[in-house]
Formats: structure tokens, C-alpha cells, sequence
């Protein structure tokens, strides 16, 4: 059996070692630049993507100057169902105005800071606004979403913008859809999994 997911990775890893030095090196530069003047670099992701923000945080070593931007109603996934739920959360970010709620909680310096925002899909109400917040605010942008994906479905924004659209340097490399790999159809059923517990 030859495990596809692992091909896929290191595709993707050797199309942005190959295609991405340079926006990679003009947000290391924007990102230093910034905290060397005694600024924030302040990070934003919901979903699924707040875990690259909490990548970012700084841990005990490593360099200061970023600044989470987590909103536990957009990424609390402890519950699916119920209170802080997976629907609300799916709900809430796509509604227009919440992402200029959540900047309206912070200060921004337009020549000392700078900002990440991190969407795969670039699509939703709420990443898009808070990056045209930002930009409105003066703020240069960097993005990690896939431009594969967002160029090929449309925005859910008002504006019709995607986030690689609105940020000053983007791409993941990533390729369109969800997942990377297709699973096919068994051919036979599988036998009923045991229930727990028994």
C-alpha cells in the first residue's frame, strides 16, 4: 500500500521551497521590521486557522512582538453540538460587521505595526473583513490562504474580495477543496464496528 497524504506534503513543501522565498523573505522582513520599531505584528485566524496563529504565539525563547487576535466564538471546538457550538461558530463567521467588532477591541500603530491573517479558503465574511479593517487602518498585510482554492469558488464577503486579494503577500500552495486526498467508494461493505462502550 502506498500512502498518498505523505506524496502530497512534501508536493506542496517542494512547490513553496521552490515558488514562495520571496514572500516568505518580504514577511520575515515586514514582520522584523516592525518589531525592531517597537511594534506588534498582530495575528488573526478563525476556525481551524487560529491554530496557526497559536503556532506564532511566542513560547518561553522565541521572539516577541506578535499579538494573538482569538475570538473563542469563532474556535471553541471542545463542544460540536450545544453552547459554543460547531454550528454557531460556522454561523458567526460569516456574518458581516463581526469582524470590525473584534477590531474595534484594539489599538493599531499604522507605522510601527503589521498583521497575519489566516484563512485556507480566504472566503468568509469575517477573515476578509478583519483584513480590510486592518488595511483600512493603514496596516500592511500578509495572508496564508490558497490562492487555488479562493480563485476557483467565489467570496462570501459582501465586497466580492477574497483574502489574497485585499493582503499585500500571500499563497500556501495548497490546492483547491478541503482535503487532499479522495477516498473511493469500498467496494464491500465493512463489518459493523463494535459499539462503546460494550
Amino acid at each position: 500500500m502506498t500512502l498518498r497524504y505523505p506524496q502530497i506534503a512534501r508536493e506542496i513543501i517542494d512547490k513553496i521551497e521552490r515558488t514562495q522565498e520571496e514572500p516568505i523573505r518580504a514577511a520575515a522582513d515586514l514582520f522584523a521590521d516592525r518589531i525592531a520599531k517597537g511594534g506588534l505584528v498582530h495575528l488573526f485566524g478563525a476556525g481551524h486557522s487560529r491554530m496557526g496563529v497559536e503556532e506564532i504565539f511566542p513560547r518561553i525563547g522565541s521572539i516577541v512582538g506578535y499579538h494573538p487576535i482569538v475570538e473563542m466564538s469563532l474556535s471553541y471546538y471542545t463542544n460540536v453540538v450545544g453552547t459554543m457550538g460547531l454550528a454557531q461558530s460556522l454561523f458567526l463567521e460569516r456574518v458581516d460587521g463581526f469582524g470590525e467588532v473584534l477590531l474595534d477591541n484594539y489599538v493599531f500603530d499604522a507605522e510601527r505595526d503589521a498583521a497575519l491573517v489566516i484563512s485556507s479558503t480566504g472566503i468568509n465574511n469575517v477573515p476578509v473583513e478583519v483584513a480590510l479593517g486592518l488595511k483600512k487602518r493603514g496596516l500592511t498585510i500578509a495572508a496564508i490562504t490558497s490562492v487555488a482554492h479562493s480563485s476557483s469558488v467565489d467570496s462570501r464577503h459582501p465586497s466580492g474580495k477574497h483574502l489574497y486579494e485585499v493582503a499585500d503577500i500571500v499563497d500556501n500552495c495548497t490546492p483547491a477543496g478541503d482535503a487532499a486526498i479522495h477516498v473511493e467508494e469500498p467496494t464491500s461493505r465493512s463489518p459493523p464496528r463494535p459499539h462503546w462502550p460494550p
